[in-house]
């Protein structure tokens, strides 16, 4: 990857660390995008491998640029000391301090929060939450993320940490979690969920985002099945989404992740089921996030810049 034009003087890099995917994007001091990439997530690495990893995707993405700092948002807990601490998707950077990694093998300043919490942060600052004090965003993917902004800032724990407010028990099918519930959100909600639902649809299944894309194309030409398949989506993803309305009261909620690429498809089920709850918290915009897949990457590099400020 190269650079077209001038190379601005100060670069910034942000990371979204998921379960299946790893973004990496470029900005200057506008928030505009100036190079992406996307790379597998590590599933088994030694501490040295992933250095090489972070550390060589970053010099590709950067070339002819001199980077001024890091930001990183990554699925799961994380210790206030910026340790992850999520063995169940992330199995491969759990006991990992990644910005402690990129300092040193970086040489710059390196920054770490939740992976809703950099979306967020993206989408409120450059993207559909633009204008909003008040922004709840759930991001889906290998899970479902969840980040509650107020004027800027995260809601957090009493203990500092992030509410990893995925895992909610609801109503529906059982649907196990590592978590513990039996019935949990994550494992209806997540665009996982939703690529299991679409993948027994297909006569070769790839196991991937492709399933859902094909089952995708057989709603839009109007196959009963095929539409099912995002209408009961869209329900399960509401019966989370109405739990968090009723809690945080948000102006907008924004939907995130690669999972909200097919927003179209399940939207009116969505409405439909939200609007079954009635008197529990004000109708808030619901919107997709502005970036789509690489919101996560964005509104890392957002960390950054601020942090480093």
């Amino acid at each position: 990857m190269t650079w077209s034009g001038v190379a601005p003087a100060r670069t910034f890099v942000g990371i979204d660390v998921g379960g299946t995917a790893t973004r990496f994007v470029a900005v200057d001091e506008e928030l505009t995008v100036l190079q992406s990439a996307i790379a597998s997530t590590p599933a088994r690495a030694t501490p040295a491998e992933l250095e090489t990893f972070f550390a060589e995707s970053v010099a590709e993405l950067v070339v002819g640029s001199e980077i001024a700092a890091i930001g990183v948002g990554v699925s799961g807990p994380i210790s206030a000391e910026g340790i992850i601490q999520n063995p169940d998707t992330l199995p491969a950077l759990t006991g990992v301090n990644v910005p402690a990694l990129l300092r040193h093998s970086v040489g710059v300043p390196a920054y770490i929060d939740n992976d809703a919490v950099t979306a967020a942060l993206g989408e409120a600052t450059v993207g559909a939450g633009r204008g909003y004090d008040h922004v709840l965003m759930v991001t889906l993917g290998t899970g479902v993320g969840v980040s509650m902004l107020n004027v800027g800032e995260p809601v957090r724990g009493a203990d500092g940490q992030h509410p990893e407010a995925g895992h909610l028990g609801v109503d529906g099918p059982p649907a196990p979690c590592y978590c513990g519930r039996r019935c949990c959100w994550e494992q209806l909600a997540s665009r996982q969920a939703l690529q299991r639902s679409c993948t027994v649809l297909v006569e070769d299944p790839r196991n991937s985002s492709a399933d859902i894309d094909l089952v995708a194309d057989r709603a839009t030409s109007g196959d009963p099945v095929a539409r099912a398949v995002f209408d009961d989506y869209g329900r399960r993803l509401a019966a989370g989404a109405a739990t968090l309305l009723t809690v945080f009261r948000p102006q907008i909620l924004i939907l995130g992740g690669s999972g909200s690429t097919y927003f179209p498809h399940f939207e009116r089920a969505l409405h439909d089921a939200l609007a079954e709850v009635t008197g529990a918290y004000p109708t808030p915009r619901i919107a997709v996030a502005e970036f789509g897949e690489y919101g996560g990457a964005i509104g890392a590099a957002v960390l950054a810049i601020a942090r480093s400020a």
